[in-house]
């Protein structure tokens, strides 16, 4: 009985690889005589040591941890392959095409945007924290969510700097005491820029920060109110929730995987706050605005008090808001973490950009005028260093789209490489932008090299997308870079000099849901004098 079931298991089996291998070739079949209307040709194909590429995933599971998965993994695969666009058959007959080449990520994103949705593998991972939103939303929900947010991202809206001046003045009470000689000689950044990015986003977003930096400077057995430990609880939650959203996407578990008791109570903290804030908005008596009435004080924008004239759906609001917190936390400490860390890796960079605030802003003690969205965006030489760091770090490594249609890629087939290529309706196609980002025939061959005068003369092109491009293009983008400079004028400002303790090792890179500095940002300042 046993060898009549365990033979039919492997008949079965049998069976539905021959099927599944004569679908997929009858599938390319269709989709070459299809493409020759278009003059599309043949994909370089990576080679399968294994059967289905089962060689990537052992890969993955068991060498990852000890490699740069972007080098080691990503970069190396383009580099042997000798081309920037190639399409690889995967595992259960899946197939992706990889691409690194600017016109097809035009293509992608922009001239084709109507052929390729996001998929299903990013609400898939996002959902249980952030529900139904601009990140993660396609087609009319999409354009409705967009609709929704874009108005609250205009100049004047991202142009004020007190809130994160005032978070700012925090992060540095919470930098170690200087020595004797004026230097401070060990501190990690990363996590209080974490913190500088919670509470300045969440200032913006609901009017009232959940002043984590603060709540970390107290001490433990001082005692917390009942108000900071839920801002405790909260930030602690978002980061929680965030490292299983990560693996998620990693492994791209389906939807109906269950998810761990941890991540649904972290989920819950986070929701409650959030709620908590939509509450508020929605009552027109709200407190905060009867203080401003009563003090005199300018009514400062709160993004969720605008979004409440668009609709009044209190799960709406809060989904929302929460897309919003989660881009605005991490990828303006990402950003800001890597400046810092390269700059303090480049002792002649940081040098010559400090003269150049110096002479345009003045000292800390001394200055010549306050920092604008105008004047910050006018210092083409602090632009330079945070676009330099986006080439070379950018916030998004690896994405990707679905085509949901047969579509086509305008180059990357053939022997030469600059035919076009037929795309199948279903078929994932991947952009690289870390790939593309170094490429030494768009950058030179110091292309792996941090040279912010690189970009004198230079425009933004589909060559550099660090914030995406196209319709679903970044709409954080100025928040996130006059913030971003905001903070580093200052901190050029605060301190004449800065070293990182490790001046010539390997970066380490850690991808979560942006692609951060992987062991911190340990660096040695010395603060200027008066």
């Amino acid at each position: 009985m046993v060898f009549f079931y365990l033979k039919a298991v492997i008949l079965f089996l049998v069976s539905w690889l021959v099927y599944a291998n004569v679908k997929t070739w009858w599938s390319f079949r269709r989709l070459r005589k299809w493409g020759k209307q278009y003059g599309c040709a043949e994909a370089p194909v990576v080679p399968n040591e294994w059967p289905w590429g089962l060689e990537r995933l052992y890969f993955l599971l068991t060498k990852l941890k000890d490699l740069d998965f972007l080098d080691d993994f990503v970069l190396k695969r383009n580099i042997d392959m000798g081309c920037n666009t190639y399409r690889m058959h995967g595992i259960f007959f899946n197939t992706v095409v990889f691409t690194a080449d600017p016109e097809n990520i035009q293509a992608v994103l922009a001239t084709k945007f109507h052929d390729y949705e996001l998929g299903p593998a990013r609400n898939d991972a996002f959902h249980s924290l952030l529900g139904n939103g601009i990140f993660t939303a396609e087609r009319e929900a999409w354009a409705h969510y967009r609709h929704q947010l874009k108005p609250q991202f205009t100049r004047d809206q991202v142009s004020d700097l007190e809130a994160a001046g005032r978070h700012l003045n925090i992060l540095f009470k919470a930098l170690p005491q200087t020595n004797s000689d004026g230097w401070v000689e060990s501190a990690d950044w990363m996590p209080l820029l974490y913190r500088f990015t919670l509470d300045a986003s969440t200032e913006f977003l609901f009017g009232q920060s959940v002043d984590s930096q603060t709540t970390a400077l107290h001490a433990e057995d001082s005692g917390y109110s009942k108000e900071q430990q839920d801002n405790i609880a909260f930030s602690e939650a978002m980061n929680t929730a965030q490292e299983y959203i990560v693996s998620r996407l990693r492994f791209r578990r389906p939807s109906w995987w269950p998810l761990p008791k941890e991540h649904k109570e972290a989920c819950d903290t986070v929701k409650s706050m959030a709620d908590r804030f939509v509450k508020m908005a929605l009552d027109p008596d709200q407190k905060r605005h009867l203080q401003q009435a009563e003090t005199g004080e300018r009514k400062k924008f709160v993004l969720l008090d605008a979004l409440v004239a668009e609709t009044r759906d209190p799960i709406e609001l809060r989904d929302q808001a929460l897309h919003v917190l989660l881009a605005g936390r991490d990828t303006t400490s990402a950003l800001l973490g890597w400046t810092i860390l390269l700059l303090a890796r480049h002792p002649e960079i940081y040098s010559s950009l400090r003269q150049t605030v110096l002479s345009t802003f003045g000292t800390e003690t001394h200055p010549l005028t306050e920092p604008s969205f105008a004047s910050l965006k006018a210092c083409k030489e602090l632009t330079h260093v945070l676009y330099e760091v986006l080439r070379l770090y950018p916030l998004v490594p690896v994405n990707g789209r679905l085509a949901i249609r047969n579509t086509v890629l305008p180059t990357g087939g053939g022997k030469d490489g600059k035919q076009p290529i037929a795309i199948m309706k279903g078929e994932q196609v991947g952009y690289h932008s870390y790939v593309m980002h170094r490429r030494k025939d768009i950058w030179g061959e110091d292309a792996d090299i941090f040279r912010p005068e690189r970009w004198e003369g230079r425009k933004l092109g589909w060559e550099m997308i660090a914030f995406s491009g196209g319709p679903r293009i970044c709409l954080g983008q100025q928040y996130a870079l006059n913030e971003a400079s905001f903070v580093i004028v200052r901190v050029l400002q605060r301190f004449d000099k800065i070293e990182a303790l490790d001046m010539s090792g390997p970066l380490k890179k850690g991808i979560t849901i942006t692609l951060q500095p992987g062991d911190g940002v340990k660096v040695k300042m010395h603060r200027a004098s008066s």
